[in-house]
């Protein structure tokens, strides 16, 4: 893990706005002060009830780790009312969420952040959290381009008949996707989803259905590879990753995490009673760097 008080003076963060939809729309954003020529720009989606503030902290400021190294501006956006206009057709909280056009937003956000700062517009990743994971989805439905790559974590995709999503034909785009076996708030397994009978959010595939579905969407028809991740370190949270490769279409991985909870393996450490048990393995940050080649030298 970086040295928070390293990463700390080597980015500047800043509160950025762009007027959307008819309303000003906000992020926190945290810029590398020593940039690699044109650096990736990541979008870190919070779940429910989060901001990005609070999803920043949540995650122990990682993703910082992407801009502290100089690869990446990392954006934490805000959904309004603190709840995205996902995936899926459920309303979490407030039926207005619903009526935001926060795919609209973060493509203006993309834009503008290519638009005023240095950036690879073709290196756009989104890395969605639970709620934000659901955004994530609907973006890799109904705005493909703007992304080069996306994470899930903690995060199902809705069932036929309770997704809201773009039927246009799909664009190829690499996935990596975690999940805990053990996570109560996005089961593993999928089904009827729920907050202990509170807040139903309707049916979803499994963690496994997902991965999939997307490699099925990348054009990915051979079976998928399998292995073990430090199957002899005793001490590490016991890990299964599930490849599905293919010459020259774009990858999509599944990193199973047993008994892992509703957390961002690597980062978070929020209170078991909710969120389940946290991980120490795969590191999130490390690994969808070494996915999508944040860190290769341009």
């Amino acid at each position: 893990m970086d040295d928070p008080q390293k990463l700390a003076t080597n980015v500047i963060v800043d509160r950025y706005v762009v007027d959307h939809g008819g309303r000003r729309r906000t992020s926190t954003v945290v810029f590398p002060r020593n940039p690699v020529d044109s650096p990736a720009l990541v979008l870190v989606l919070h779940g429910f009830l989060q901001t990005g503030d609070s999803m920043r902290e949540f995650s122990t400021r990682a993703f910082d780790a992407l801009a502290a190294r100089g690869h990446a501006v990392v954006a934490y956006p805000d959904a309004v009312g603190r709840e995205w206009n996902g995936a899926r057709k459920a309303v979490m909280l407030s039926a207005t969420a619903k009526t935001i056009d926060d795919v609209g937003f973060l493509r203006r956000l993309v834009e503008d952040l290519a638009d005023q700062h240095v950036i690879d517009r073709q290196r756009v990743f989104a890395v969605g959290y639970s709620l934000g994971g659901q955004m994530t989805i609907r973006l890799l439905h109904d705005a493909p381009d703007v992304l080069a790559g996306a994470v899930l974590i903690g995060c199902n995709l809705p069932a036929p008949e309770n997704r809201s999503v773009s039927d246009q034909p799909g664009r190829a785009v690499p996935l990596l996707s975690i999940h805990g076996t053990a996570d109560p708030l996005a089961p593993y397994e999928g089904g009827r989803v729920s907050f202990r009978g509170l807040f139903p959010k309707g049916v979803h595939l499994s963690a496994l259905d997902t991965a999939q579905y997307f490699a099925a969407r990348n054009g990915i028809d051979t079976p998928p590879a399998v292995q073990w991740l430090d199957p002899d370190r005793p001490s590490r949270t016991t890990v299964r990753r599930t490849d599905y490769t293919h010459a020259d279409r774009p990858p999509v991985s599944l990193y199973t995490i047993i008994d892992g909870g509703h957390q961002i393996p690597g980062a978070s450490q929020g209170p078991r009673f909710l969120y389940g048990k946290p991980s120490d393995n795969p590191v999130t940050v490390e690994t969808m760097s070494t996915f999508f080649g944040l860190f290769q030298d341009r």
